[in-house]
C-alpha cells in the first residue's frame, strides 16, 4: 500500500516545515510518499531501502536525500538506527551559497535522479570519522529542535545549512570518480552559478558536463524545469535586483554588471518577470 502524508499531518507550520527525529527502526516500513523532502543518515544496523520500485541495501554511514512525492520504504530491517530530517529546502538553507558547491548540486539535486542509472553507486557513504562529525551536528540540531530556546529557528537553519555544506564536501571527497554522472553535471551547474555574469552558452555548459547539448538540455530541464539559458537570465535578473538598491549605479551599469550587454534587452526581460521597469523597481524599493 502506498500512502501519502502531508506536512500538515505532522503538525508543522507553513513557514517552518522542519522536523528531526533520531530513533530506531524496529520493523519494516511500508512504501509511502510525502510532500516534503527528507534527509536520512543511517547510524547503525542494516535494511533494504525500497525507492521507486528499486531495492538496495543500506547500513551505517549511508546518507540519502529523498525529494518530495517520491515513493520509498524499508524492509528486512535489522536494528536500524537513523536520523530522519523532514524539511522544505527553500525554507531551511542558504541556498545561493550552497549552490556554489558541486557536491551540493550532486547530492541534493542530481544523485537522486541517477540512482537507478548508476546502480546506487553514487550515493554518499561516510567513513567513521565523517559519521562522527555529521552525528555531532545532527545532535546540536536535535537539541535546538526539542528544547526550542529563543532563536531556535534561526540556529536550526544555520546548523542545518552547515550540515548540508559538510555533506556536500564529503560527497565530492568520497564520490569523485570519473563515471559519476551526477557529479559531472553538478560541476557544470556550479560553473554556471559562479560565472552567470559572464558570457555563457549551451555548448560550454554541455561540454563541462561531458554531455551532448541535447542530453544536457534534457537533464537540466528535468531538474530545474527550465532551460539553461532561461535559468541564466533569471539568475542575472535576480542579481540585478540587489544592484538596483544601490542608487549610485546607473541602470546601464546594473545591466552590464549583471551580465546583460544590452540595456534595452535587460529592461524587457526585467519587466517580463517583475512586471515593472528597473527604474520603477528602484523607485519602489530604494
Amino acid at each position: 500500500m502506498n500512502r501519502k502524508s502531508h506536512y500538515l499531518d505532522l503538525g508543522l507550520e507553513t513557514d517552518f516545515i522542519f522536523r528531526i527525529e533520531k530513533c530506531p527502526l524496529t520493523h519494516d516500513f511500508d512504501v509511502h510518499q510525502h510532500d516534503y523532502s527528507e534527509l536520512v543518515v543511517i547510524l547503525g544496523g542494516t535494511a533494504t531501502h525500497i525507492i521507486e520500485g528499486r531495492e538496495y541495501p543500506i547500513s551505517a554511514g549511508q546518507v540519502f536525500f529523498i525529494h518530495g512525492n517520491v515513493t520509498h520504504g524499508y524492509k528486512d530491517v535489522d536494528h536500524i538506527e537513523y536520523v530522519n530530517v523532514m524539511f522544505h529546502p527553500d525554507q531551511m538553507t542558504q541556498l545561493q551559497e550552497l549552490k556554489l558547491m558541486a557536491g551540493f548540486q550532486a547530492l541534493f539535486y542530481f544523485e537522486p535522479f541517477y540512482r537507478k542509472e548508476m546502480n546506487f553507486k553514487g550515493m554518499l557513504t561516510l567513513n567513521d570519522e565523517q559519521l562522527r562529525q555529521v552525528t555531532g551536528l545532527l545532535d546540536v540540531i536535535l537539541d535546538e529542535h526539542d528544547q526550542r530556546p529563543e532563536g531556535y529557528r534561526m540556529l536550526i537553519r544555520s546548523y542545518f545549512t552547515a550540515l548540508m555544506g559538510v555533506l556536500s564536501r564529503y560527497y565530492v571527497a568520497n564520490n569523485g570518480w570519473p563515471q559519476n554522472k551526477a557529479l559531472r553535471i553538478a560541476e557544470s551547474i556550479t560553473y554556471l552559478e559562479e560565472h552567470f555574469q559572464e558570457p555563457l552558452n549551451l555548448d560550454m555548459l554541455a561540454e563541462r558536463a561531458y554531455l551532448s547539448k541535447r542530453q544536457f538540455l534534457r537533464e537540466f530541464a528535468r531538474n530545474f524545469q527550465t532551460t539553461p539559458m532561461d535559468y541564466v537570465i533569471r539568475r542575472r535578473l535576480d542579481y540585478s535586483c540587489t544592484l538596483l538598491r544601490n542608487p549610485n549605479l546607473s541602470i546601464l551599469q546594473v545591466a552590464q554588471e549583471s551580465g546583460f550587454r544590452d540595456q534595452n534587452y535587460y529592461a524587457r526581460q526585467f519587466k517580463k518577470i517583475y512586471l515593472c521597469t528597473p527604474t520603477e523597481y528602484r523607485e519602489k524599493y530604494v
